[in-house]
């Protein structure tokens, strides 16, 4: 699972880019083995100015080639990484269960197929 860290337009980025990496690996570890690529986009929108412009999104490729992005804005832009690295973990939870469902049902469906006694 590779976790990359952009930072555009933050002062003290390096402290974000940090915090942001832990918190990918801390949400998604228990999905390593079904991540392919992490990548974490963090930006001030209005530079100086301040307001709710700090915003992080969150690109997930995941190995069987589908992705899940999700982008949260505020004013904290360490809140801004927490809430959505909680949310990126929700969805590609519900992602990778959807994904082992549907691998067990088709294993279900041929297993049955073969144990069915041959018409007569």
């Amino acid at each position: 699972m590779k976790v990359e860290v952009q930072a555009k337009g933050l002062s003290a980025a390096t402290f974000f880019r940090q915090h942001a990496r832990k918190r990918m690996n801390v949400a998604l570890g228990r999905f390593r083995d079904s991540v392919q690529t992490i990548t974490v986009h963090l930006s001030d929108i209005n530079g100086p100015r301040g307001g709710a412009d700090k915003l992080c999104r969150i690109v997930v490729r995941l190995k069987n080639s589908s992705l899940v992005v999700i982008e949260e804005l505020g004013d904290d832009i360490f809140k801004v990484i927490d809430k959505v690295a909680d949310r990126v973990h929700q969805s590609v939870s519900r992602q990778v269960g959807r994904v082992n469902r549907a691998a067990r049902g088709q294993h279900r469906t041929i297993t049955q197929l073969q144990l069915l006694p041959e018409a007569v």
